[in-house]
């Protein structure tokens, strides 16, 4: 769900370029008012209210589309409702929107926004457009200058259209069933090699109609080709969640490919000049459409997370792990290469307990009442840094060597994520190691996630490309596939048999991308494993040996749940089919 209302927070920012359009193109005249619902309308207002104003490009984010081939406007989606009055399908357009980088927002350029000396017109919402009833005889050139007088400019070349020929071997009006895969025919012309395909259809998310995508690929070879779409991917669309978001609508629908091809910073040549502009993400798109008819529903039904839990037999342990459906949710098998971005550990060795209690009698007419008051105090012996470092090594070595045992996942030198220039940017790790509490950073590294409201206020962004500090991140420490964040929580207490003993809860997460298919961002797993028994100690031996604290600490009974859940989750991406969809091809 909550990815539908940031689909829903952000569509109008994104998408609204062309929707204060004043006149018809074609006729200039005033063209008839739109409707839109109540959800378009506070899509609207919002974007306003988070719309600022700006004479530098100094921390400014852009996201610019350059269309060379619009979809039939009938299809009638939110997002059409914006474009200008007269736009056909096949229309170039180019629309740019104006991020903050720091801070949620986006922002209005003071200064000219230009395509051949001419000005684009500003539509509100950061957003600046042009309509093209012809497609234009030269690549175009977009130029930005503020008036402190920055200045930015990107060229946009047309890429080759794409030509839906059939649809499960019919070339109208197909039936498709969303139990069973599909079957698609279409056209590459020559040089689209490398270019990216993405599939959707229609769909509605509290009001507003908008393409949900479910597959996407790269383009191998030119001619006419043919795919199939494997029907797990049916269950696992872009906008997915609870009370029917993102289901497909039935009946009447489309079958849409996209053509779409995306730059970066580093894709750049001379071409490009973005100057002080923070992120660019620059895309090119082309589109075709065929009718289509929905019918049936997905075997497993629409899928928004995949989760797994389990508790021991002797209710002593518990884990639990998710990742999000096979759009964002990166199969393991897609891993060749981790880096350790956070390690971190707390430990509250010190616990006092109060309890009171009383009874009254009465002797006479006098009451009489006796108050007992018991305190209890839990502490754990203070040990050396390199005692509970050592044991956070131990933890992370047999990590690694799980990660290389059974899914061939190699991890980089901690160093060569530490090392990196946007790895300065993540958040302190406290150290301390005092009679009560212990907190502790393996090698130094730093909290990946914000803590403080301070830190996450200072961390939201608007940054919505890949162009951004986790992806370069990842690139920087020898194009690696993802981060590893670990934390292992300590609390002192008392088992069955009153003996001072640690309760542990050990949280771990995987970030990444795949470089495959534009550095798209994803997530390998979050997980907890937890432990309601605690391990009693010896004091002496805990102090000469250096083993002794990991035991203490129930590192073997974590790293077994750890394993498990991890384990347990692949076997059921594999049942719901993510390597599936993540491995589609052209045949």
């Amino acid at each position: 769900m909550k990815k539908a209302v940031l689909f829903l927070t952000l569509i109008m920012a994104v998408t609204s370029t062309f929707g204060q359009f004043k006149k018809n193109e074609d006729t200039g005249e005033a063209p008839k008012k739109k409707k839109f619902n109540l959800m378009e309308k506070i899509g609207d207002m919002t974007g306003n209210l988070m719309t600022g104003k700006t004479e530098t490009l100094d921390g400014v984010v852009v996201k610019a589309n350059y269309i060379n081939g619009l979809y039939s406007t009938d299809i009638e989606t939110t997002e059409a409702k914006y474009f200008p009055d007269g736009a056909r399908e096949g229309d170039h357009m180019l629309f740019i929107t104006f991020f903050k980088n720091e801070g949620m927002g986006l922002l209005e350029i003071q200064g000219s926004v230009t395509i051949d000396d001419e000005p684009l017109k500003y539509y509100g919402m950061g957003s600046y457009g042009k309509h093209y009833l012809y497609p234009p005889s030269k690549p175009i050139v977009l130029k930005i200058k503020t008036n402190l007088g920055d200045e930015a400019s990107y060229t946009f070349q047309p890429i080759p259209e794409v030509d839906i020929l059939s649809v499960n071997g019919e070339t109208a009006l197909p039936i498709l069933d969303l139990a069973d895969d599909i079957q698609l025919e279409y056209y590459n012309p020559p040089g689209s090699e490398g270019t990216t395909i993405k599939v959707s259809m229609l769909t509605k998310i509290m009001g507003v109609r908008a393409f949900n995508h479910f597959a996407d690929y790269k383009v191998t070879k030119p001619g006419n080709v043919k795919i199939t779409i494997p029907k797990e991917a049916l269950a696992n669309p872009e906008y997915a969640g609870q009370l029917n978001v993102g289901n497909f609508d039935k009946g009447d629908n489309y079958i849409i490919l996209e053509r779409e091809v995306k730059k970066v910073k580093e894709d750049f040549g001379d071409d490009q000049n973005p100057g002080k502009i923070v992120a660019t993400e620059l895309y090119t798109r082309n589109y075709a459409s065929f009718p289509i008819i929905v019918k049936g529903k997905q075997e497993d039904g629409v899928m928004s997370v995949l989760r797994v839990r389990a508790i021991t037999p002797d209710k002593s342990l518990g884990y639990a792990f998710y990742k999000p459906n096979a759009t964002y949710g990166i199969p393991l098998s897609k891993a060749s290469k981790f880096g350790l971005v956070s390690f971190t550990m707390e430990a509250s060795t010190y616990k006092r307990e109060v309890e009171e209690s009383s009874k009254s009698w009465t002797v006479g007419n006098t009451k009489y009442t006796q108050t007992t008051t018991t305190t209890t105090t839990y502490e754990f012996p203070q040990l050396s840094n390199e005692t509970w470092e050592y044991a956070l090594d131990q933890i992370y070595k047999e990590v690694v060597a799980f990660f290389k045992s059974e899914y061939n996942v190699e991890f980089v030198p901690v160093v060569d994520v530490t090392s990196t220039p946007q790895y300065n940017d993540l958040f302190a790790a406290a150290e301390r190691n005092s009679e009560k509490k212990v907190m502790k950073s393996y090698m130094g590294t730093k909290r990946s996630t914000p803590g403080t409201m301070g830190e996450i206020l200072g961390s939201v962004s608007s940054n919505v490309t890949t162009d951004n500090p986790r992806v370069n991140m990842m690139k920087a420490a020898g194009d690696i596939d993802g981060l590893l964040s670990m934390h292992i929580n300590l609390m002192v207490g008392a088992d069955k048999d009153d003996k001072v003993v640690l309760y542990p809860s050990f949280t771990i997460s995987i970030s990444g991308r795949d470089e495959t298919r534009g550095d798209r961002e994803g997530k390998y797993f979050d997980g907890q494993v937890t432990r309601k028994k605690g391990e009693p100690f010896n004091e002496a031996k805990l102090k000469s040996d250096k083993n002794e604290l990991a035991r203490v600490c129930s590192v073997p009974a974590i790293l077994e749940g750890l394993k498990a859940g991890i384990t347990t989750l692949r076997a059921k991406e594999v049942e719901m089919g993510y390597d599936k969809i993540w491995n589609i091809s052209e045949e």
